[in-house]
């Protein structure tokens, strides 16, 4: 419960977005928690990249010694649950998560009885797009062209049209890149080195703490190389503010504490494996996660963490149930296999802190 509460009291990835944007618009265009405060952004600084490090949780990189901890000046907390999507979705339309919809990795529509990954959207791909409820999301990069100003969203090139892509960000100037060489040249372009805010999105840490975990060698190498491209880059011009932070953090999982869920179709499970989101008779939930460290949120819990569904729109993909497993704990639905090393989703520490770095030159 330490972590539930200093996750409440700490200021977030969508605070951090709002605050950013305020400052590319030089207007408040959304209310900013005055608790955080980007200490080397200087008023006379008019041109932002914002970095966005896939699964570089602050304690996942507390004990190295590289660009990253060199320059970190704040601690803020990951959205919840601290998944991808969500995280995406929260940066991308700078709102809660129940406010633009992406609440989870799974996502289930109650009307059509429809489970859906909310990465590839697979046999949805039209989702978003059909939904009014998600079609009708204002992103920042509608925001920024409505002011005229110039942007660039950077991004892998096999994210390029994904129906996730699509729909968080529309009406954006899509960049793509396959490897940091790409990348390098493209942050040497003088449409993106004079632009006002570059926005990078770079997933491979992430996808090495899930298949080989945080601190293995795998990992370790790919944050390095990462912090050896974001040297070069951010030496390349002056009166540039850099910020990077993460979606999440990862905890790596012992196959002990994996636990197979034993359910039938009556009883909907989606949501996060560390973060369990549930439908169904009570009386059958509470069965199904007997063995299962961890606990039911309350209504209380629910409201503080996620907020409470006003309506009908709301309503038909809020969960009845919200388990939250303990440190170190995975669950595997009906629908995933997957056997891991990393995970993410939950509120231990590992999962939530993200770091704040600030690069000036």
């Amino acid at each position: 419960m330490d972590n539930y509460q200093k996750y409440l009291n700490s200021p977030n990835l969508t605070d951090l977005i709002k605050l950013l944007v305020n400052k590319v618009c030089n207007e408040s265009i959304y209310r900013e928690n005055q608790n955080l405060v980007l200490k080397k952004l200087e008023n006379s600084m008019k041109k932002i990249n914002f970095i966005l490090v896939d699964g570089l949780g602050s304690r996942n990189i507390e004990n190295l010694e590289n660009l990253f901890t060199i320059n970190q000046t704040e601690e803020i907390v990951s959205t919840f649950p601290s998944s991808t999507s969500v995280a995406l979705g929260s940066i991308n339309f700078a709102s809660k998560p129940l406010e633009n919809g992406l609440i989870g990795y799974y996502h289930f529509d109650r009307n059509l009885d429809q489970l859906i990954n909310t990465l590839n959207w697979k046999g949805s791909e039209n989702y978003l797009k059909e939904n009014d409820f998600f079609s009708s999301q204002k992103s920042i990069w509608e925001t920024f062209n409505e002011r005229d100003i110039n942007f660039n969203v950077i991004q892998p090139k096999n994210l390029l049209n994904t129906s996730l892509s699509n729909h968080i960000y529309r009406n954006a100037n899509l960049i793509g890149y396959e490897n940091l060489l790409e990348l390098e040249d493209i942050f040497s372009l003088p449409e993106v080195i004079d632009s006002p805010f570059n926005y990078l999105y770079y997933p491979v840490i992430d996808v090495a703490a899930h298949v080989y975990g945080t601190n293995s060698d795998e990992w370790n190498l790919e944050v390095s190389k990462f912090s050896e491209f974001l040297s070069k880059i951010t030496n390349n011009e002056t009166n540039r503010y850099t910020c990077i932070t993460a979606d999440h953090g990862v905890v790596n999982i012992n196959e002990k504490n994996k636990y197979k869920l034993e359910y039938d179709e009556s009883v909907k499970i989606y949501g996060d494996q560390r973060s369990v989101y549930i439908n169904g008779d009570i009386e059958k939930i509470q069965y199904i996660f007997k063995d299962i460290p961890g606990y039911f949120l309350n209504d209380n819990q629910k409201e503080s963490l996620l907020g409470l569904p006003e309506t009908d729109e709301l309503k038909n993909f809020f969960p009845d149930q919200i388990f939250l497993l303990d440190d170190e704990t995975i669950v595997f639905p009906n629908h995933l296999s997957a056997n891991l090393k990393g995970y993410h989703g939950g509120l231990s520490s590992l999962e939530i802190f993200i770091p704040l770095i600030e690069i000036v030159n």
